[in-house]
Parts: C-alpha cells; sequence; structure tokens
C-alpha cells in the first residue's frame, strides 16, 4: 500500500567526524553481537518524536573491523509487527578504530497509526551483513 511509503521519508547525510558531540544517548542497542560498528552515540531531536514534525537522527560510533559501506537499514516496526524497511545507500571505505558519524531525518506524518514505535537502524556493508544494530522506541499518540 502506497500509505507505507509516506509513514517515514528518509534523507541521509553520513560524514566522517574528528571528534565526538557532547550530549545523552536514546536508544539501546537492539543485537550486541554485532559490534563491527561500535555506537557511541546517538541522538534523536526533538525526543521523542512528535507527529507531523522532521526528526533529526545521529549516529556516532567507531569501525572496530576495516569495512566497505553498501548503505544504512531502517527498520520500522508499529505495536511488534514488521512495518517499513528502507535501505539508504551509504559508501566508502573505513579502517578498524576510525570514527564515522552519520545524519539522517524522518518524517512522521499526521497520519500514520497511534502506536508504539520502534525503528532499528543498522549500518550495511557491501557483503550485505549488518555491521551493528541501534533502536529507538517511542510512542505516538
Amino acid at each position: 500500500m502506497k500509505l507505507v511509503a509516506l509513514i517515514i521519508s528518509l534523507v541521509s547525510a553520513g560524514s566522517v567526524l574528528q571528534e565526538k558531540l557532547v550530549g545523552g544517548n536514546t536508544g539501546f542497542n537492539c543485537n550486541p553481537s554485532l559490534y563491527i560498528y561500535n555506537v557511541t552515540k546517538f541522538v534523536t531531536s526533538p525526543w521523542p518524536p512528535v507527529k507531523n514534525e522532521w526528526v533529526s537522527l545521529g549516529m556516532n560510533g567507531t569501525m572496530t573491523q576495516n569495512v566497505s559501506l553498501k548503505g544504512l537499514g531502517i527498520y520500522v516496526q508499529l505495536n511488534g509487527a514488521n512495518l517499513y524497511q528502507e535501505t539508504i545507500p551509504e559508501d566508502g571505505n573505513y579502517n578498524a578504530g576510525q570514527y564515522y558519524a552519520l545524519n539522517f531525518k524522518a518524517y512522521f506524518p499526521s497520519i500514520i497509526p497511534n502506536g508504539k514505535y520502534q525503528v532499528d537502524t543498522k549500518l550495511i556493508n557491501t557483503a550485505g551483513n549488518p555491521l551493528n544494530c541501534w533502536a529507538v522506541t517511542f510512542t505516538m499518540a
């Protein structure tokens, strides 16, 4: 259904930063066995997200192995059921120990259903494997 495509529009702008940003994290590691990209900071603003507004998300961390990126996977669940997924192209080669930051935006239109959302974000390498899993959960009312 085309309505699902309207639920979340994502725009990415990846960049490598030289220093860590200061502030608190939102979310949690949703799969500790995925540690090739070690997330040290994840910020969502505004927090919690609200309908009819763009939300900025920033993920910062360090590569623990040499990797070649293919994309950022976004997986959205509503009340525990898979709702939407998208892969945003990202590329570049990164060395073990290299700091990497990714900033993107999501829009939650007023027509999205109320309920409990979980949004998982996973960097994907060129072999199609996830390097990490970071999730935020929130309720839309």
